[in-house]
């Protein structure tokens, strides 16, 4: 009995016998979704004008979401200029996130400002004559 078990596998399970044995789909190359990015329409960003309450003074407020490193220099302008900035850094991979976020830290430190972790991957920098709270 055991001796026939081994002398059908060797043959092949079901060589013997009219049995259809489904074949193993193609194989298909995958890609981490890291690698992988859609092509987006780039809008500039559109400043969002916050009233703080003054008759002469507003804070502007930048959203942007960046796509490479080289757009770094154009936020650092945004909060040398006193803007605040909400930064979406979704399109970036993790070595051009963690570039982007030493660079921008280094521009909001020396303008004494902050840098709060919103959300995974966005985060709010203010200048330093904004504070942002949490309810927590």
């Amino acid at each position: 009995m055991f001796e026939d078990f081994i002398k059908k596998l060797r043959k092949g399970v079901g060589a013997d016998e009219d049995t259809d044995i489904p074949s193993f789909p193609a194989y298909e190359e995958v890609t981490p979704m890291n690698i992988e990015r859609h092509e987006e329409i780039r809008r500039p960003a559109t400043p969002i004008v916050a009233n703080t309450g003054d008759a002469d003074s507003n804070i502007e407020l930048k959203v942007v979401r960046p796509t490479s490193f080289e757009e770094v220099s154009e936020i650092a302008d945004y909060l040398i200029d006193g803007c605040t900035v909400v930064l979406n850094l979704e399109l970036l991979d993790g070595v051009q996130t963690v570039r982007m976020l030493d660079f921008l830290n280094g521009v909001t430190y020396s303008n004494d400002g902050e840098i709060k972790n919103v959300s995974t991957n966005t985060y709010i920098i203010t200048p330093h004559n904004v504070d942002v709270s949490d309810d927590n």
